[in-house]
C-alpha cells in the first residue's frame, strides 16, 4: 500500500481519536452531573455529545471513501488493519498502533456510557 494512503488513513484515525476523547470527557462530565442530580447540566452535556459523534461519523465516512479509491488488495488490507489486524510492514505500524489506541478509548467510552445510561434510563436502558 502506498505511503500516502497509509498517511491519509492515519489522519482520519487521529481525528477519530480526538473525537473519542472529546466524547469520553463529556461523558465523564455527564456522569458527574447525573450523580449530582443536576438536570440542566445533564441535558446540556447530552446535547454537547452530538458534536464529537458527528465528527466520528464524518471521519468514518472519509475512511470508507478512501478505501473505495484504493486498488482491491490495498482496500482489503486497509480494512483488515482498521478491524485490528497486526501490521505486516513497518509502514503499517503507526496505523495499526492508532487503531489499537482508538479501540481502547472506545471501550472506555462505551463502558462509561453504559453506566450513565443505566442511571438515566434504568430499565429502559439501551444496554441490556
Amino acid at each position: 500500500m502506498e505511503a500516502s494512503a497509509l498517511m491519509d488513513a492515519h489522519v482520519q484515525l487521529k481525528r477519530i481519536y480526538t473525537a473519542l476523547n472529546e466524547a469520553l470527557d463529556l461523558t465523564r462530565q455527564l456522569a458527574d452531573a447525573v450523580d449530582r442530580d443536576d438536570q440542566v447540566a445533564t441535558q446540556m452535556l447530552i446535547a454537547m455529545r452530538q458534536e464529537p459523534t458527528d465528527k466520528l461519523a464524518g471521519a468514518h465516512q472519509v475512511l470508507a471513501q478512501q478505501r473505495q479509491t484504493l486498488p482491491p488488495a490495498d482496500a482489503e488490507r486497509l480494512a483488515a488493519i482498521l478491524k485490528g489486524a497486526a501490521a505486516e510492514t513497518e509502514a503499517e505500524a503507526p496505523l495499526a498502533a492508532q487503531v489499537g489506541v482508538n479501540q481502547r478509548v472506545l471501550k472506555q467510552l462505551v463502558d462509561l456510557d453504559r453506566v450513565v445510561n443505566h442511571k438515566l434510563a434504568r430499565e429502559k436502558s439501551i444496554y441490556q
